[in-house]
């Protein structure tokens, strides 16, 4: 999954930072178990979502998705022009190209979202649902003071949201919890143990805890 961010030995750390808007902790990544255990700051990655890039496409349409896990395409796909599918780097799923795609692509017309160079790609376009969603994801694993100054800055940020925003909370530290914050009568939450074995949290584990499907639908069971 890290062939996503182009982990190229000879590019800087601040080029990667200027073209995409991340910052990893190391410039290089182990390519074994045994260099990943000699290493002694973690794996990291800063992420600035909203930096601004120079010469950054804007594409004013829907981004194409894999069918499968909904990853966007991207320069780090697999293409078969000759079939016109794209195999996502994701899951490894073979998904068509529509037909606006199809009659146009080759290896020497590419659409932006599979140039090497625009591994950062802004999508505008108008949806029928202009509601907007800010999820907040907070690390509780830190000093009192910091937590806060934390508390205090996400106040301050819930005042700037648009009144018919929708917010969700997550807060981790050895457990994750998915807050629920429709109940002002008492604190609502779905706690996930980080210390249990992953194969208890699968995608369809996860909704049925949550109450909701894929599509986003509340699931209701009967006794």
């Amino acid at each position: 999954t890290w062939g996503l961010f182009s982990m190229n030995k000879t590019k800087d750390i601040y080029d990667h930072e200027a073209s995409d808007g991340i910052r990893f902790s190391w410039n290089t990544l182990p390519n074994s178990n045994l260099n990943a255990t000699r290493i002694v700051v973690p794996v990291g990655c800063l992420y600035t979502p909203m930096k601004t890039i120079e010469n950054m496409p804007v594409l004013e349409y829907q981004a194409l998705s894999c069918k499968s896990c909904g990853c966007v395409l991207n320069p780090f796909v697999h293409v078969d022009y000759r079939s016109k599918f794209w195999t996502c780097w994701n899951c490894q799923t073979r998904n068509q190209f529509p037909s606006h795609y199809a009659e146009h692509i080759s290896e020497s017309n590419l659409p932006p979202e599979l140039v090497p160079d625009y591994s950062t790609i802004e999508y505008d376009f108008q949806e029928s649902n202009d509601t907007q969603i800010f999820l907040f994801v907070v690390d509780t694993v830190v000093s009192p003071d910091e937590l806060a100054e934390l508390k205090d800055s996400i106040q301050q940020s819930l005042n700037l949201l648009p009144p018919d925003a929708f917010v969700g909370l997550i807060t981790y530290g050895r457990i994750i919890f998915v807050h629920e914050l429709g109940f002002t009568e008492f604190s609502k939450s779905y706690a996930f143990d980080g210390s249990r074995p992953c194969l208890l949290y699968t995608s369809d584990a996860a909704d049925e805890g949550l109450g909701v499907d894929l599509g986003g639908r509340r699931i209701i069971k009967k006794k």
